[in-house]
């Protein structure tokens, strides 16, 4: 899909392919250590990534953005069917409980020069339809949100993410949010 930011900028939103590997490193080198320390469901490794892009980590669908002018990946977001263990036991703590089939977990990402700039809202569309057209009904924020990253927090409210809870982690506050699919009939 090619979409249009607010900046005029065009960009190319799709699946993550094998060949995207060298690129994926590339854009997790270059987050800054801000954006690097909110966003951690697997190590920046170049084995970790080439695993990833090559599909070999299994229920894990991964979706870049690429910039159309020079083909370089400016967003990476990952799905995980079902939810990830520690996801699952702190969710079961407060006796809410997911469909597997029907739930996924989310991690994003969007590199510190395209934030703010609709990539992530544009992402979310396309990832949310393809997403609606499987069935799922529930999306479960991987490993919550930093409850200090207000432009996060802010962005899954303005999308329909509904707050659960706050827990600790790394003695920090974070939010465990979900959104909630509803199917057409």
């Amino acid at each position: 899909m090619i979409a249009e930011l607010a900046n005029k900028n065009q960009v190319i939103i799709r699946q993550l392919l094998p060949a995207d590997a060298d690129a994926l490193f590339t854009y997790l080198q270059g987050l800054s250590h801000e954006s690097r320390s909110r966003f951690g469901p697997h190590a920046f490794d170049k084995e970790t990534v080439n695993n990833i892009s090559t599909g070999q980590i299994a229920g894990w669908q991964c979706y870049i953005a690429l910039d159309k002018l020079n083909g370089s990946i400016i967003a990476y977001m990952l799905i995980c069917q079902g939810l990830i263990d520690w996801d699952e036991k702190r969710y079961a703590q407060r006796n809410i409980f997911f469909d597997t089939t029907s739930t996924v977990t989310f991690a994003p990402s969007v590199g510190d020069a395209w934030q703010r700039t609709g990539l992530g809202t544009q992402m979310n569309h396309f990832i949310e339809s393809e997403l609606k057209a499987r069935g799922i009904k529930s999306i479960v924020l991987w490993g919550g949100v930093q409850a200090s990253n207000e432009k996060a927090v802010n962005f899954y409210k303005k999308h329909h993410y509904q707050y659960i809870s706050t827990f600790q982690n790394d003695g920090m506050d974070n939010f465990d949010m979900v959104k909630y699919l509803y199917q057409e009939s």
